[in-house]
């Protein structure tokens, strides 16, 4: 049986694990064959759910149709890559399958009382008045909630009154930035385990099931994906392609949320102060860049933290009479954002919630579950947790690799982003939305470093590896991080 590989940037060649491979695909088959045997379920969520009247055979035309052009152009996307063509098609029928579920869960347990069926009727109402205002009936701003309002109208006037179709539509842009992040990945990392980042990246439940509707998330998730593409290509080539895709990616993100945006730029100025090679050392021009860089780096992220905050204040509705101060305003919206049965971190400082931010990523806690909907996420923070174990070895290598550009950047931007959530959220509804945005980016770093790279270090051979020779006393190469 011949054993998969990968070819590394330095023409080595990183052998995987017997079967790796073939697990991560029989997973993907496995969640393929779910869901053709649910698929009458799903349908009907999908098709049928919904109280109010539209245009029902509108609907079951264009699902259909969408779902086949997407087809066609992910098989000749993926012409090389047998794997990533296989999941691209899994991945389809999911994302399909979230929206549907989506709508049920939305209509049947919260009533339809969620921002995307809001957005839905505002765009059904500004495009039914579009024959008598013309273009009028979609007022400026252009960009935050008001863009969504006017996107959702614009799609009601192409698709017809057919709420289906429109969710599907903003659920396949985030495959179309899953299918971005792989890319990024295999351009970053071409020595890298692309076969768990690709079956992590587009299956995981979270990132499907809240970037399956009409809102701001699927959106992210396709620009955050051009900007992690555009960077990939800039840190390794400084290509034209590779700047015209970060500016695409950044312009997007910052007209639908401008923190996010502020936060990869952050994450993408820092390796460049950060970098420590013998060609960046020996030039004065770059050392001066960096005496100015790392304080506006730092000044910068402050500022950040500090405008984010304001903004989920913002999200959250909050409001005082006075001007509170910048630690008063953190403990005002995390206070905010602590209501239902999903609250957590109750009466913290704001000190203990930022240390513990690192574990956003694992919660919530088995323990922490409060009703039979969240099981699905306890699940997922669980098989987090198994994961990091199980790589800790290769996350360490990777951490070690912090100075490199693409690692110094998911590095940076995990961090900021951790820190600034950690501490103003205290509901895990809200988290579990908002943390999708760093979930592809997380994923890279835990599939960085192969499985192959430190199988071969037994605790026998360990020893041999640091002295430098082999149990036979001959100089032995070390393995590549």
């Amino acid at each position: 049986m011949v054993i998969p590989s990968t070819k590394a940037a330095g023409g080595k060649v990183v052998v995987m694990p017997p079967g790796y491979v073939e697990r991560c695909v029989l997973l993907s088959k496995v969640a393929g064959a779910i869901l053709i045997f649910t698929c009458p379920l799903w349908l009907g969520m999908l098709f049928f759910t919904s109280p109010q009247e539209y245009s029902y055979a509108s609907s079951l035309l264009l699902v259909p149709m969408l779902a086949l052009v997407t087809a066609v152009i992910a098989l000749h996307l993926t012409q090389g890559d047998p794997y990533l063509r296989g999941i691209m098609m899994v991945g389809l029928v999911l994302h399909i399958a979230a929206s549907s579920i989506f709508i049920w869960v939305s209509f049947v347990v919260y009533n339809g009382v969620v921002d995307a069926f809001h957005y839905w009727s505002i765009g059904r109402l500004r495009a039914s008045q579009f024959a008598i205002l013309g273009w009028s009936a979609f007022p400026a701003p252009y960009w935050g909630t008001n863009l969504i309002y006017n996107l959702s109208g614009v799609a009601t006037l192409l698709l017809g009154d057919a709420l289906p179709a429109l969710f599907v539509v903003f659920s396949l842009l985030s495959l179309a930035g899953s299918y971005l992040f792989y890319r990024a990945f295999r351009f970053a990392f071409p020595s890298g385990d692309r076969w768990l980042f690709g079956l992590l990246a587009l299956l995981m439940p979270s990132v499907l099931f809240w970037s399956s509707f009409v809102g701001k998330d699927a959106l992210m998730q396709l620009f955050i994906a051009a900007s992690s593409l555009g960077f990939a290509r800039v840190a390794q080539r400084h290509d034209l392609k590779g700047f015209l895709l970060c500016a695409v990616g950044l312009s997007g993100a910052w007209i639908i949320r401008p923190h996010i945006a502020a936060m990869l730029a952050i994450a993408m100025t820092f390796p460049y102060a950060a970098n420590k090679s013998n060609r960046v050392k020996r030039s004065v021009l770059v050392k001066a860049v960096r005496i100015v860089l790392i304080p506006a780096l730092v000044i910068g992220t402050y500022t950040l933290i500090h405008k984010s905050i304001r903004e989920t204040g913002s999200l959250l509705d909050s409001r005082s009479g006075h001007s509170p101060g910048a630690v008063e305003q953190v403990d005002m919206v995390s206070k905010n954002s602590q209501i239902g049965g999903s609250s957590f971190s109750a009466g913290a400082s704001l000190l203990v919630r930022v240390a513990e931010s690192p574990f956003l990523l694992f919660r919530p806690f088995p323990w922490e579950m409060t009703n039979s909907l969240a099981i699905v996420s306890v699940i997922e923070s669980a098989a987090w947790i198994f994961l990091s174990w199980t790589r800790r070895r290769e996350l360490w290598l990777t951490l070690k690799r912090w100075r490199e550009p693409y690692i110094g950047f998911l590095f940076m931007y995990s961090v900021i982003f951790l820190i600034t959530f950690g501490a103003s959220i205290g509901n895990f509804g809200i988290l579990l939305r908002e943390r999708i945005m760093l979930t592809p980016l997380a994923l890279m770093i835990l599939s960085i470093t192969p499985r192959s790279s430190v199988a071969r270090v037994t605790r026998k051979t360990r020893k041999n590896h640091w002295l430098g020779h082999s149990r036979h006393g001959l100089p032995v190469e070390r393995i590549p991080a």
